[in-house]
């Protein structure tokens, strides 16, 4: 048994010697190249018509080229032995026969390039396992075993040989240098790298793959950094959007409170002048009939002077006599002039639309150079009091029917909230309150000074104040003053309170008040609350984003807060 195991291996030895490596059945027919490798020659044959239009004849094993086509001729000794092993085929059963039948349906892969993108070997119509990185050739399974038994660089079939050649000189890439971290071939190993550190590549791929792995782990971290700052920079792009169309809003809206002011002052100058005029056509239309009246007296004076004179020089007792009783009744009539007392007209004053103009220039005068010394501060409380407040910065918001609860009920005008004791049938709505009794402005502020007033007259406990437009509109958190995004100022029967974030800050209040006023300054970031022309008390924060002014009512008692409608302010001229 030992002896027939033995001759069977030595059998299948001879028979892998005598195998074609191009159709791996034995030889039919062997020739042998000058390169000293063996083929079938139907095989070679195939393999060189298929590669015509190449330069030169290649071997298919060690890809050597030949300029001229190499002479076959045909190797007896192999001939010979693969007869024999023919002859010996009932022995060992190798079943020669169908490996030779086999020879007749080799077909060699047409039209493939080394450097093609062609998934098949070069040599047969199978499907390529690796290329060979120094023969630069695609290989099956079966044809690729030369090529390990060499120790041959193969990599994956989709891998082009172009990437694994150095650039420099056209050799393979196996080095790799720590100091620059290039890649290179053993000739670049005796040029500029010549005192580097260089190691093999794979030695260098196992080194970086601890880093890789490091990499690896930091990946989610770096991924959600991403998000949070392209989170951010959306906001900064939204910001900035909003800066823009606040700052577009804000121009037009000076443009047209220039026309209104430019309006007002010609009105106001216009209506001064025609007043003016009037009183000076009626003073000298008096100043008139005095005059005439005077030179007709003039007139009169000068007549009776002349008779005067002319009875003076006559000195006939006839003459004298006859014009004397004329003279003596003029005399008379001269005398009563002398006692008439011409009455002064008043003079023309103007000083109270002076003033005005003046109060007007002032005011302008004062807001210039604050705008000159730099950005507009917050007014100053004592210098902008209410009334400066509602004519500089006045709005009447309107209330926003989409955000009231149930139990809030909206007036036609938008401006009154009124409690009711039983739900208001509204549709459902994601920005309606479902938990207090409250409702937010269609108005929206995110920059620039605003002012605008509430009458509470008909309720004894609500709260009003402000909210950001993305305050949540459900559940108990959604309360004014209950959360850090709203500020309300609170009234319970006598009691007042401003509450933020759930901190309560007690306020003394003397008195009752009727009417409360709101001035919002976005870029100082402050909400003013007044109370019969005095400062009540200051909220702060961040006023940039899109706030909106609330109201609630509370209270099992009902009531009423409506927005008053603030009136544009003018001048009064007497």
């Amino acid at each position: 048994m030992a002896s027939s195991a033995s001759s069977s291996s030595d059998v299948g030895v001879i028979l892998n010697e005598l195998t074609c490596p191009v159709c791996f059945v034995l030889y039919k027919e062997p020739i042998c190249l000058p390169c000293g490798h063996s083929f079938c020659r139907v095989c070679i044959e195939k393999s060189w018509e298929n590669r015509e239009e190449e330069t030169g004849y290649v071997c298919p094993n060690c890809r050597e080229v030949f300029p001229q086509k190499p002479k076959l001729k045909k190797i007896v000794i192999i001939a010979n032995l693969v007869e024999n092993m023919k002859l010996k085929k009932g022995k060992v059963g190798l079943g020669v026969e169908a490996q030779d039948a086999e020879h007749a349906d080799v077909n060699v892969k047409e039209g493939v390039k080394s450097w093609g993108s062609e998934s098949c070997c070069e040599v047969c119509n199978r499907e390529a396992a690796k290329r060979c990185v120094p023969c630069e050739i695609l290989c099956c399974e079966k044809h690729l075993k030369p090529h390990q038994q060499k120790g041959h660089k193969l990599v994956d079939p989709g891998v082009k040989i172009e990437e694994l050649r150095c650039i420099g000189h056209g050799k393979p890439i196996l080095l790799y240098c720590k100091n620059d971290g290039s890649l290179m071939c053993v000739t670049c190993m005796g040029e500029e790298h010549q005192d580097h550190k260089v190691v093999g590549v794979e030695i260098a791929h196992a080194e970086l793959k601890s880093v890789q792995d490091v990499l690896a782990a930091k990946y989610p971290h770096v991924s959600q950094s991403m998000q949070s700052v392209a989170s951010k920079l959306r906001q900064v792009q939204e910001e900035e959007d909003q800066t823009e169309n606040a700052s577009r809003d804000a121009e037009d809206s000076l443009e047209e409170k220039r026309r209104l002011v430019c309006q007002f002052v010609n009105e106001s100058v216009d209506l001064m002048k025609s007043e003016i005029n009037k009183r000076k056509m009626e003073k000298l239309s008096l100043l008139g009939k005095q005059r005439k009246k005077l030179e007709q007296q003039m007139k009169d004076l000068c007549q009776g002077k002349s008779a005067m004179d002319t009875a003076l020089q006559d000195l006939e007792a006839i003459s004298f006599l006859q014009a004397s009783k004329d003279l003596l009744k003029r005399l008379t009539t001269m005398s009563d002039f002398n006692s008439v007392k011409r009455t002064p007209l008043p003079v023309l004053d103007f000083s109270k639309e002076e003033k005005n103009l003046d109060g007007l220039i002032t005011l302008n005068k004062n807001f210039l150079e604050k705008i000159q010394k730099g950005p507009v501060e917050h007014p100053d409380k004592v210098e902008l009091d209410q009334n400066n407040l509602r004519r500089l910065y006045g709005r009447s918001p309107s209330l926003d029917p989409n955000s009231a609860h149930r139990l809030i009920k909206i007036s036609g005008d938008l401006r009154t909230a009124t409690r009711t004791w039983t739900e208001n049938q509204y549709p459902e709505h994601p920005d309606r309150f479902d938990v207090h009794a409250q409702v937010v402005s269609r108005d929206c502020f995110s920059s620039g000074r605003y002012y605008w007033e509430v009458n509470v007259r008909s309720s004894s406990w609500w709260g009003i104040g402000i909210c950001l437009n993305s305050m949540g509109r459900k559940g108990a958190e959604s309360g004014l003053g209950m959360n850090p995004e709203s500020w309300c100022l609170f009234k319970c029967d006598d009691e007042y309170s401003a509450y933020h974030n759930k901190q309560r800050t007690s306020l003394s209040i003397p008195g009752y008040h009727e009417r409360f006023g709101f001035f919002l300054d976005c870029e100082a970031g402050e909400l003013t609350c007044f109370g019969d022309s005095r400062v009540l008390h200051v909220f702060r924060g961040n006023f940039m984003v899109p706030v909106r002014p609330a109201i609630a009512v509370w209270g099992v008692y009902g009531g009423s807060v409506h927005f008053v409608h603030l009136v544009k302010q003018t001048f009064i001229t007497n």
